[in-house]
């Protein structure tokens, strides 16, 4: 009788395969990679090791390989493309069940913590200032907190906005407006990308000089921001930051007159993630 190559032994123990339904692959952040002197690659989650003897490792269809250490040349990790966070999904013959959605989205780069904005804002004034004022040129600073849940990210803090009004021709005229406002925004995190929506609300400063009058007037009111952009991050403590606001007319410019602060604002910044 012909004695069955070791060879083929190999091919045999290496097509087992039984299923590891209580391991899911995609909520390991990391995966483990074995490669044989054969040339295949397994990558995986090894679950059980038995020293010189062999490796088992669970792949992301639900299946368990037992490969011999002997014919391991390398061991090496690699970042998982599909973790996600307390996944309660697993894979049945190439489903997903127990309510899995689909393939999980990429895992976010960002962590949770405390979030540093600086920004240069674009302001085009509309309605009546549209008339009085032109594009004009915004430093803002945002502070706060972004909470990360699985790919979504919730965020809240303080922000301010110092705008100084340009206005045409030759004048020693001068128009300012500062806002002290709250924001929350929410965001959804693929790997490195971030698009967001927001809303602020707050206190708006204008400041108004008439040269020939000799008189300036300094008005309180409400004020608003409405803003949408997207974070991409370069690196995991910064992110470059794109994105618009509008400013609704809630407030006055001076007192009785019916002019009131309304702009779209185009913006473009760094986000420092903490």
């Amino acid at each position: 009788m012909k004695r069955i190559a070791p060879s083929l032994v190999l091919v045999a123990v290496l097509a087992a395969r039984a299923h590891a339904d209580d391991v899911d692959v995609r909520g390991f952040e990391y995966l483990d990679v074995l490669e044989t002197s054969d040339g295949s690659i397994w990558k995986g989650v090894v679950v059980e090791q038995t020293p010189n003897v062999a490796y088992k490792i669970a792949t992301a269809d639900g299946s368990l390989h037992v490969v011999k250490a002997e014919d391991i040349v390398k061991l090496t990790k690699q970042r998982n493309p599909q973790y996600r966070v307390a996944s309660t999904t697993r894979v049945e013959n190439g489903e997903y069940v127990d309510g899995g959605t689909g393939p999980a989205l990429p895992a976010p780069y960002a962590r949770s913590g405390a979030r540093l904005d600086a920004e240069l804002a674009m302001i085009v004034p509309t309605g009546m200032v549209g008339q009085v004022f032109e594009t004009s040129f915004a430093p803002t600073v945002r502070v706060g907190y972004e909470t990360l849940l699985g790919n979504i990210g919730l965020a809240a803090g303080a922000q301010a906005r110092f705008t100084y009004w340009r206005i045409p021709g030759a004048t020693s005229d001068a128009a300012w407006t500062l806002e002290t406002h709250l924001y929350g925004r929410g965001a959804l995190h693929v790997g490195r990308v971030a698009p967001y929506l927001g809303f602020a609300l707050g206190l708006d400063t204008n400041y108004l000089y008439s040269n020939s009058v000799s008189m300036s007037q300094t008005q309180l009111g409400l004020g608003m921001n409405l803003d949408f952009g997207i974070a991409i991050a370069a690196t995991p403590a910064i992110a470059i930051d794109v994105g618009g606001d509008y400013h609704p007319g809630t407030d006055s410019l001076a007192a009785g007159q019916d002019a009131s602060i309304e702009y779209f604002a185009f913006r473009v910044g760094s986000e420092f993630r903490f």
